[in-house]
C-alpha cells in the first residue's frame, strides 16, 4: 500500500496539519485528511454532505493527478540515474580491462596503491583481498580479523572490501533469524557467492546475539543449502511456522578480539588475519604528511583513490572471463607440501589452492590459453607461485604449525629478544626463561594480559615453549628446539610420481611448459609497480 504525506497550510504558509495516509484516489470521507479538509472549507459545520463530498471528490482527483505526475518525475529521475550509472559502469569497465591488460603483475600494482591507504598493512590487506577475491572463481573463503581494541583490524577489513565489487558484499549487522527468512522470501540464492560482512564483533555479547545466525550461515557455506522451520510473527499478535530455505555458498567476514574461542568448524572454513603492532612510527609519519590537505602526498593519495575504483571492475571482468575458462595448477604438489602439517588439511587445501588460482586469474592476460579436449585452460606458472609464497610469508609458520598468527608473533618476539631481556634483568627467573607476567611487561606487541596468557599457553601446548621452572605460582617458560620445517621451494624439482600423474592426466606437453617456466628474480607482492609512486612515510 502506498504511503503519502499530506501537509495543510494556512494562507500565511504556516503548517496547520500533517497526516500520513493512502494515495489520494483511495481516501475515504472519514479519513484524517477529509476531516482536516472539512474544518477548512466548513468551519461552521453548516455545509450539506453532498456538497462537501463533491468538493472532496474533486480535491482527490486533483491531488491524484499531482501525485501521479510526481511519481512519473521520480521514476524518470531514477531511470536517468540508473542509465547514468550503467554508462559510467561501461566506461569504468573498459578502463579496468585496458589497465589490467597493461599490467605485468596486477596484484603488485594493487598493493602499491594500497600502500597509500594504510600504514604498513599492505600484506594483510592484500591477503584479505586475495582470499575474498576468490569471488572471481565463485569460491570466496571467510576472513576473520583478530586484534586488540583500536589495533586497526577494521581498517584492514574495510580497505580490502573497498577493492571488491559491491555486488558481492552483503552487510548484515545484528541480523536475526526472522531477517534471514525475509531475505530467503526475496531470493533463495540471495547469499550465493556473497561475502557476508558482520562488521565488528568485538564483544562476547555480539557473538552470543549472532550465534544462531552465524551457525545457519556456516551450514549454508558448508552444505550449499539450508532448510529450517522458524516461528515468524503473523502480524496479528500470533506466530506462524514457516520454512527458512536458502541455497548457495556464501562466506563470512568480521573483526573480533583475540580471546574469542572459535570452534573447529569455523576455523577450518576461515583464514585469520592479525594487524601489525610494530607500525606506530609509520602510522605517525603518514598522519603527519596527510594533515596538510593541499600538500603533495594528499593530492597523490586522492589520485590513487580514484585509480583504486577500477579494481572492483577488474574482478567483475575476470568473473565473466572465467565462466568458460578453467585454471589448472600443475604446481599443486607445492600446495600439498605447504600444508602437510595442517590439522585441517582437507579444507585448507581448497582454501590455499584457491588463493593461488586467484592470483593466476588476476594474471590472466599474462598467460597462454590452451585447449584440452575442447576446454579452454590456463596453467598456473612459477611467477604466480612466487607471488603466492610472498603473500603468505608472514603467515607461513602460523599455517604450517597450526598456530594463531599472533601466537607466531609472540614466539618470534621471544626468539628475537629473550637474550637481550636476560642481559638487562638479573632476576633468577629470566636466567631460566620467562614468566607470562614478565613477557607482558617486556613485549613489543602491545598485547593485553589476557591475550599474552592465551598465546603463551598455545605455544606451550604446541611444543614451542616448555616449562623449565616455577617462580612463585607462575610457570617459567623457555624456547624449545621445535622449529617449523619449511617446504622445499625448488619448484623445478618434479619427482617421478608427480611427473607420471601429470603425463597420465594431461600430457607430456605440460611438463615441457613447466621445464621452460622461469623464476622472476626478487618477485614479491611487496614490490612497487613502476607506475605508482612510493609513499614518503615508508
Amino acid at each position: 500500500m502506498d504511503k503519502v504525506t499530506y501537509v495543510f497550510k494556512n494562507k500565511y504558509g504556516n503548517k496547520i496539519g500533517e497526516y500520513e495516509n493512502r494515495s489520494p484516489a483511495t481516501l475515504s470521507s472519514r479519513s484524517n485528511v477529509a476531516r482536516q479538509f472539512r474544518q477548512i472549507i466548513n468551519p461552521k459545520g453548516d455545509m450539506k454532505p453532498n456538497r462537501f463530498n463533491n468538493q472532496f471528490t474533486e480535491l482527490k482527483q486533483l491531488l491524484q493527478l499531482h501525485y501521479e505526475n510526481e511519481l512519473l518525475i521520480i521514476e524518470q529521475e531514477i531511470a536517468d540515474k540508473k542509465q547514468a550509472e550503467q554508462e559510467k559502469d561501461t566506461v569504468k569497465l573498459k578502463e579496468a580491462i585496458t589497465k589490467l591488460q597493461s599490467l605485468d603483475y596486477p596484484l603488485i600494482y594493487i598493493g602499491s596503491i594500497v600502500e597509500w591507504f594504510t600504514a604498513g598493512e599492505r600484506n594483510n590487506i592484500l591477503y584479505a583481498f586475495t582470499v575474498s577475491g576468490q569471488v572471481v572463481l565463485g569460491s570466496p573463503v571467510s576472513v576473520i580479523c583478530l586484534g586488540e581494541a583500536s589495533s586497526g583490524k577494521s581498517h584492514i577489513q574495510e580497505t580490502a572490501l573497498r577493492l571488491i565489487p559491491n555486488h558481492y558484499i552483503v552487510n548484515e549487522k545484528k541480523i536475526t533469524e526472522a531477517a534471514l527468512f525475509n531475505r530467503a522470501k526475496k531470493d533463495e540464492y540471495f547469499y550465493d557467492g556473497k561475502i557476508v560482512n558482520y562488521g565488528d564483533m568485538g564483544g562476547i555479547n555480539d557473538h552470543d546475539f549472532m550465534e544462531e545466525s552465524k551457525n545457519l550461515m556456516k551450514e549454508l557455506q558448508s552444505d550449499g543449502f539450508l532448510n529450517k522451520p522458524l516461528s515468524i510473527p503473523d502480524g496479528e499478535g500470533g506466530w506462524d511456522v514457516r520454512d527458512l530455505k536458502l541455497k548457495g555458498r556464501p562466506c563470512l567476514t568480521y573483526t573480533t578480539i583475540p580471546n574469542h574461542n572459535f570452534e573447529e568448524q569455523e576455523m577450518s572454513r576461515s583464514i585469520f588475519i592479525t594487524p601489525r603492532m610494530d607500525n606506530k612510527e609509520i602510522f605517525n609519519l603518514r598522519n603527519t604528511a596527510l594533515e596538510f590537505k593541499h600538500g603533495k602526498s594528499y593530492k597523490i593519495l586522492k589520485q590513487y583513490e580514484s585509480d583504486a575504483e577500477l579494481v572492483p571492475y577488474m574482478l567483475l571482468h575476470l568473473n565473466e572471463v572465467f565462466k568458460d575458462i578453467v585454471i589448472i595448477n600443475p604446481y599443486v604438489y607445492f600446495v600439498i607440501n605447504f600444508l602437510k602439517n595442517s590439522n585441517f588439511y582437507k579444507r585448507d587445501f581448497d582454501k590455499f589452492n584457491g588463493i593461488l588460482k586467484t592470483i593466476t586469474a588476476l594474471n590472466y592476460y599474462n598467460h597462454e590459453i590452451h585447449d584440452i579436449d575442447g576446454e579452454r585452460v590456463i596453467l598456473t606458472n612459477i611467477a604466480d607461485v612466487q607471488q603466492f609464497m610472498s603473500l603468505l610469508k608472514p603467515y607461513r609458520e602460523s599455517i604450517s604449525a597450526n598456530l594463531a598468527p599472533k601466537a607466531v608473533e609472540v614466539l618470534n618476539d621471544i626468539r628475537n629478544n629473550i637474550d637481550d631481556w636476560m642481559e638487562q634483568d638479573d632476576s633468577e627467573a629470566l636466567n631460566m626463561g620467562i614468566t607470562t607476567n614478565q613477557y607482558f611487561s617486556l613485549q613489543n606487541l602491545g598485547l593485553s594480559k589476557d591475550s599474552v596468557k592465551k598465546y603463551i599457553y598455545e605455544l606451550a601446548n604446541k611444543g614451542f615453549l616448555q616449562v623449565t621452572d616455577q617462580s612463585g605460582k607462575s610457570n617459567v617458560y623457555d624456547l624449545t628446539k621445535s622449529e617449523v620445517s619449511y617446504i622445499n621451494d625448488d619448484l623445478k624439482h618434479i619427482d617421478d610420481t608427480v611427473h607420471q600423474i601429470i603425463c597420465r592426466e594431461v600430457g607430456e606437453w605440460v611438463i615441457d611448459i613447466m621445464m621452460e617456466d622461469k623464476f622472476v628474480e626478487d618477485l614479491s607482492i611487496m614490490n612497487f609497480d613502476d607506475e605508482v609512486k612510493k609513499p614518503p612515510w615508508l
